[in-house]
């Protein structure tokens, strides 16, 4: 379920009522994309926030629960270089869980820089639906969506 309102989508791209389902699945993919490149959840008020915050500490909890079952059942393993695997699939999972954790801590509002940023996605996802532009001039903006989320990335490494 996306954050903004499928009417504001439908009305950014001038879609028709029967493109709808497609919107919908454009804006899903332009919300998620944009808190990829956050790293962090976005949320319609700070009421969802709150309450998806609530369920972090738990998560987090179950994460090293199942590290620890798995890290267990590596160490039954007799080849070495499948329990090697299988603690690297083990310590995979934990990052992954405690990256997905990280994303709901450091969660925020949905503002209007990330909002428009995600319009921007969906607007290009559904205008340019074929990845190959065939006969035509296009020319693309520069990155406009990325400046408006930048000033609220976090975590980017190096």
């Amino acid at each position: 379920m996306s954050v903004i309102a499928i009417e504001v989508a439908m009305r950014h791209v001038r879609a028709d009522p029967d493109d709808e389902l497609l919107v919908q699945s454009y804006l899903d993919a332009a919300e998620d994309a944009a808190m990829g490149f956050l790293n962090r959840r976005f949320y319609i008020d700070q009421v969802a926030l709150d309450v998806a915050r609530a369920g972090v500490a738990e998560t987090m909890r179950q994460a090293k629960d199942a590290n620890l079952a798995a890290i267990a059942a590596a160490d039954l393993e007799q080849d070495h270089s499948l329990r090697c695997r299988l603690l690297e699939h083990a310590r995979s999972a934990l990052a992954e869980a405690y990256d997905q954790a990280d994303a709901i801590a450091y969660g925020m509002v949905l503002n209007p820089s990330i909002q428009s940023a995600c319009l921007l996605k969906l607007g290009h996802l559904f205008v340019n639906r074929e990845e190959v532009v065939v006969a035509a001039t296009a020319n693309e903006l520069p990155l406009a969506s990325q400046h408006l989320l930048m000033p609220h990335r976090v975590r980017m490494g190096v």
